[in-house]
């Protein structure tokens, strides 16, 4: 069983590595909860790119190392910008009835999170003035609201330049505005950054990503995931179920965005002033993925939105969909796995959600949580054409991971 409180965590485990280990114990010790719910990026990640291997073994990982139940942020929400990635898996945490906490990592957590989520919700004229500003220079909205935020707040901007800190920041906006009954707990991060190199035992999912595809599991990698994960991670990558190359990947892209054009490409998600034109004959001049994007980037457009533009226009995401999903957020709440004690929190939170809690999530034809589950249901098709053993029938005919 389990007591009053349960932690929640967001995280995507692309893949599980010594400082997930490290935030999952100092959650649950600083919530003092005993047990743990994780809503977890499903098939596309935040960045805009296929994650490395499926959801079904990262939620394996999760629940080797802490995690009792695990949840799935669907791709429409998983693949987009921070706000939307962020207000989602609130809502979710929020929308089970038994979370009681959110726990996130920062690198400072004493910051003035809560000061900066209400000038962020309410916009005075003054910091609207200088976002403005900012935009009309050419600076993206990331980098122009930092600037503007710092201009009101100081110490607030310095606060969002860290990826990490920015998705913290938009928990504790959506918990505010919903005014969701999540007490938040932030846990001071250790270790590298995302994409930085290794730190003794810790390092970032990005570089554990690009050292495994350019070294395999060399000694380095090998210090910076928990033994059990490493092995799990090394059995995926010897079944032929870890994307270790992007080449596949560019090659369908580039089919997809050769084939539509601009004008078919402007009805995808977030597209807009032109980025289509760019797009389009970026494609039709680079050699691989990464020299797509290289072309494509630039301070107006990070590599992190030009990559999630390519996700949503080989998934068929578009404006409409899109627009849909932000107004009306995650339609259920889908049960990837869970252990024997997640399966008592499981059986309360059926009772206690106030959505519907799926395994195989479904819905009548027409329908907004059909809507979902369809791009899901695309999303990880695709997925599982990137890998060497593809599973063609993995998101309808995969179970939830449970305790044998």
């Amino acid at each position: 069983m389990f007591g009053k409180s349960i932690v929640g965590i967001i995280a995507e485990y692309n893949p599980f590595h010594n400082g997930h280990l490290y935030h999952m114990n100092r959650s649950l010790e600083t919530a003092g909860a005993d047990a743990a719910v994780v809503v977890l990026s499903s098939s596309f990640v935040q960045r805009g790119e296929p994650a490395f291997i499926d959801k079904w073994s990262r939620t394996r990982m999760a629940l080797s190392f802490g995690a009792n139940l695990v949840l799935e942020l669907p791709t429409a929400f998983s693949c987009h910008n921070a706000g939307v990635f962020g207000s989602a898996a609130v809502d979710l945490m929020a929308m089970t009835g038994v979370v009681t906490h959110l726990s996130f990592g920062m690198e400072d957590p004493e910051a003035p999170l809560e000061a900066a989520a209400r000038i962020l919700l309410e916009e005075p004229d003054s910091f609207k003035k200088v976002l403005r500003n900012r935009l009309n220079r050419g600076f993206s909205y990331a980098e122009a609201r930092t600037f503007a935020i710092e201009h009101l707040l100081p110490g607030a901007g310095e606060m969002l330049s860290s990826p990490n800190n920015i998705l913290a920041q938009e928990y504790v906006q959506r918990i505010i505005e919903r005014n969701y009954p999540l007490r938040i707990t932030p846990i001071k991060r250790t270790g590298a950054g995302y994409h930085s190199g290794s730190s003794g035992t810790f390092a970032g999912a990005g570089w554990i990503r690009n050292t495994v595809r350019t070294e395999g599991l060399s000694d380095p990698v090998r210090m910076v995931m928990p033994p059990e994960a490493l092995s799990m991670l090394e059995t995926e990558i010897s079944r032929g179920r870890c994307i270790l190359s992007l080449d596949v990947f560019w090659r369908i892209l580039r089919t997809v965005l050769m084939r539509d054009g601009p004008s078919r490409l402007s009805r995808f998600a977030e597209m807009r002033e032109g980025i289509e034109n760019l797009l389009t004959a970026s494609a039709a001049r680079a050699g691989s993925f990464e020299e797509f994007v290289s072309l494509c980037t630039s301070r107006r457009y990070p590599r992190s939105k030009i990559q999630r533009f390519a996700c949503h226009s080989l998934m068929g995401f578009d404006h409409r969909a899109n627009r849909k999903a932000q107004r009306l957020g995650p339609p259920y709440i889908r049960v990837l796995g869970w252990d024997r004690k997640g399966q008592e929190i499981l059986k309360k939170m059926r009772t206690a959600s106030r959505l519907p809690v799926v395994t195989r999530p479904k819905g009548r034809p027409g329908t907004y949580q059909r809507m979902i589950a369809d791009l899901e249901y695309r999303a990880t098709s695709i997925w599982e054409n990137l890998v060497q053993s593809p599973e063609l029938f993995g998101e309808s005919g995969n179970l939830p991971v449970r305790p044998v």
